[in-house]
């Protein structure tokens, strides 16, 4: 049988297995040999009771049982079998309890190895890169998140439990065989070792196929159902709801097909294992006819044959479908694998500085190009903003405004050049103390289904009631929320779908005062809007003005740049051109 998906998935598990879970590991694996050891103490203890009870006076003769008939002083052999009846039911009750406790263990350790992973890969995929993280989408970070660490646990490393275990039994069966009766175990191996590696060799390929079928098929499975249900309003009134229903229903048709399939896989092992099984009693009567004298054996050997593979293959048949279901979510292990390359992580760095922001922000000849591109986005960016000035950027799509405040936030990583604060150039080490100062609004604000004030605050614990009426105040929603019954309490629904949206973009607004942020970025948080609501969020950008935030407007519409000092266009990443809002009003106005 081929060893190699084993060792694989020996190596995953070793990767992700902490120094204690590894000591848990070996100490599972010691109860799973003790468990298999009593199996076959329980099937190799119905062989003497049977033989002698089916041969009249068979105690007598035994030399193993007729010591234990004296010294217990038994007066008759049927009182002596009633006892050995009851002392095997009663050791099979132990045996039984016994592997019950193993398999509980055994669940627990996995569960926890489960959350172990879990947590690995959410920490990959927070520390991703803000390129790959948009470039792999939520439906696959999702999958990856919680559907492969569960079918991880339940289809690799439950099954391979359960693999080392059953071979722990039929070892100990075979010595057994082998000390006992050496022909019985030929009749076996020539029975059952072909006819398990064709089974495999005949499932492996198409089992692993399956599943990584249904590994591309599932993040689709997600993405179709979460448009469908995200953009319920907008597909209704498009009538478009039937098409994104029938493509999610053709997707998981495929699905379940290939589940179906793979549930059939799972059964035929046992049934080809019973052909073999029958194979072998016709072979021990063939041996009994062609071989002259066997035939007084016949009888004890074919008892022996059913004992052996009554116990063998259930065995037999487990490890087949261990090693089938390994192929079949082989897939789990490769994407555990993905993305452990240095360049998809971006931790933060351990040790950690301060900084202080009290004079001047700078893009000091900064460029940026996306990783594969020919062109870069930005190149040879020159701007100072003073503490406390607001700043707005204009330009055509694609001129790179949101690219350049990504990378002051962080999202990218600049290629030449820096950012730099009060004259030092912002680096991983003072990432964590700039977040803590920079707030970001854009223009489709991130929000829970919660109430507003854990929105405001992102759901502190302990919220610091003086910082939200500040930022209820900065943000111009007072009036708003004291005209709600349940005020900051009142839930908003899902992505805010109760309030307007000015409502949800001083929310925004509200969570970045909350924060006590000194550089605050807008990125096109009124394009969205109407005249009236973007009169709202204006009367809150308005507001900020009077404080000494520093400001840095993206806007489609000129009006919102009212109260910047100055406002830059950038083109094909540069900056062409700085202009004050009245001549830039002027420049509009006259064709």
């Amino acid at each position: 049988m081929n060893t190699g998906i084993i060792r694989y998935t020996l190596n995953s598990v070793r990767y992700y297995l902490t120094t204690p879970q590894k000591r848990k590991a070996v100490w599972m694996f010691i109860l799973l040999l003790v468990s298999s050891f009593l199996d076959v103490i329980g099937l190799a203890s119905l062989v003497p009771v049977m033989m002698v009870a089916a041969e009249p006076g068979g105690i007598q003769k035994s030399k193993y049982l007729l010591p234990v008939y004296n010294s217990l002083g038994f007066a008759s052999d049927r009182s002596f079998l009633l006892f050995l009846i009851i002392v095997v039911f009663l050791f099979f009750l132990f045996k039984n309890l016994f592997s019950t406790w193993v398999n509980y263990l055994q669940t627990r350790f996995t569960a926890e190895v489960g959350l172990s992973i879990i947590k690995t890969q959410l920490s990959k995929y927070l520390n991703f890169p803000f390129w790959y993280f948009n470039d792999l989408g939520s439906s696959n970070l999702i999958n990856s998140t919680l559907q492969v660490p569960s079918t991880y646990v339940n289809m690799i490393l439950r099954p391979l439990f359960i693999f080392f275990s059953e071979i722990a039994v039929v070892f100990v069966i075979i010595v057994g065989i082998l000390v006992y009766k050496p022909l019985l175990l030929a009749i076996l191996a020539f029975v059952l070792l072909p006819t398990t590696m064709l089974t495999y060799r005949a499932l492996r390929a198409r089992s692993q196929a399956i599943g990584n079928r249904i590994n591309e098929l599932r993040p689709g499975s997600f993405a179709v159902i979460s448009d469908l249900f995200t953009g319920f309003a907008e597909l209704k009134l498009a009538n478009k709801q039937a098409r994104f229903r029938d493509k999610l229903l053709r997707n998981q048709e495929e699905i379940q097909k290939l589940d179906a399939e793979a549930y059939l896989y799972t059964l035929i092992p046992l049934k080809m294992i019973e052909m073999v099984a029958i194979l072998g009693v016709l072979t021990i009567f063939l041996y009994a006819i062609f071989v002259p004298g066997s035939s007084n054996d016949l009888i004890t050997l074919v008892g022996l044959f059913a004992a052996a593979a009554y116990r063998l293959m259930p065995s037999v048949n487990r490890m087949l479908m261990a090693m089938v279901q390994l192929k079949q979510n082989q897939y789990t292990i490769e994407n555990l694998e993905a993305f452990r390359e240095e360049k998809y992580n971006e931790a933060p760095h351990p040790q950690q500085l301060p900084l202080r922001f009290k004079e001047t922000l700078s893009f000091d000849n900064l460029s940026f190009t996306f990783p594969g591109a020919e062109q870069p986005t930005l190149q040879g960016i020159n701007i100072t903003v003073r503490k406390g000035e607001k700043i707005g950027f204009i330009g055509s799509s694609g001129s790179g405004k949101t690219t350049l405040m990504n990378v002051l936030l962080r999202f990218y990583t600049e290629q030449r050049g820096h950012i730099r604060i009060d004259g030092e150039p912002l680096t991983p080490q003072n990432l964590e103390a700039w977040h803590r100062i920079i707030g970001y609004v854009k223009q489709d604000t991130f929000l829970m289904e919660a109430s507003i004030k854990d929105n405001i605050t992102l759901g502190d614990p302990e919220v610091d009631e003086q910082r939200l009426q500040y930022a209820l105040d900065q943000a111009s929603l007072r009036s708003f929320v004291e005209g709600l019954p349940q005020g900051v309490n009142t839930h908003i629904g899902e992505r805010g779908s109760k309030l307007s949206g000015g409502q949800r973009q001083r929310i925004g607004i509200a969570r970045a005062m909350y924060k006590q942020t000194q550089v605050l970025v807008l990125d096109e948080a009124t394009s969205a809007l109407d005249n009236e609501t973007e009169r709202e969020v204006n009367e809150a950008i308005n507001k900020l003005s009077q404080t000494d935030i520093t400001i840095l407007i993206i806007a489609h519409r000129i009006t919102t740049l009212r109260e910047c000092d100055r406002i830059y266009e950038l083109g094909q990443g540069q900056v062409i051109a700085e202009h004050q809002y009245d001549s830039l009003m002027r420049q509009i106005v006259q064709p």
